[in-house]
């Protein structure tokens, strides 16, 4: 099943709500004219600046779903500790690098989740992605030994398997080397 998202009245509702619930922390007041100001500012950036349609060839998996949170959070969590450790520790900081990986989708949806998780994850940016080629560029902080850089590369090729685990179509999963219907 093919979804599109971004067309008609349904697909732009997360998108109002959104941009209103941001229009309402900014502002810091949740009354009624600011909540209706937000979803007509939001409306007005929709219709001038109107998002493309992504199309999804997937399904959600919850369980799976859960377990790419997690593993991002844990991720997190160590990964903030070890780039606070670099930044207050005594020692000159290490060689960062540059490393490219193929990765396994060429879903535009899925590369741009899986690319945002491994970039929000400290240590870790991405500075290109190729969907057509199903590659993505990044720098790391650290990447002073070669098994520091293959760490990084195993790591976003676990990142991008939770997230088709999660969010992809049954045969990127089984591409993936997972049972797609092990996770309903």
């Amino acid at each position: 099943m093919m979804q599109a998202f971004g067309r008609g009245v349904l697909g732009r509702l997360p998108v109002v709500v959104t941009l209103t619930v941001v229009w309402v922390l900014l502002w810091g007041n949740v009354g009624p004219l600011t909540v209706l100001g937000g979803a007509l500012a939001a409306l007005l950036v929709m219709t001038v600046f109107p998002f493309p349609a992504v199309m999804w060839k997937g399904r959600f998996r919850p369980l799976p779903a859960l377990r790419l949170v997690v593993t991002f959070v844990a991720d997190l969590l160590m990964a903030s500790v070890q780039v606070a450790w670099i930044a207050i520790r005594p020692q000159a900081p290490p060689r960062s690098a540059v490393i490219r990986v193929q990765m396994a989708t060429r879903s535009e949806l899925l590369l741009t989740i899986t690319a945002e998780l491994i970039s929000l994850v400290p240590g870790s940016l991405l500075i290109e992605l190729d969907s057509r080629r199903g590659l993505i560029w990044l720098h790391l902080l650290d990447g002073s030994t070669p098994e520091k850089v293959e760490l990084a590369r195993s790591k976003a090729l676990a990142q991008e398997r939770r997230v088709i685990a999660a969010l992809g179509s049954d045969p990127e999963v089984v591409a993936c080397g997972q049972d797609a219907g092990a996770h309903p």
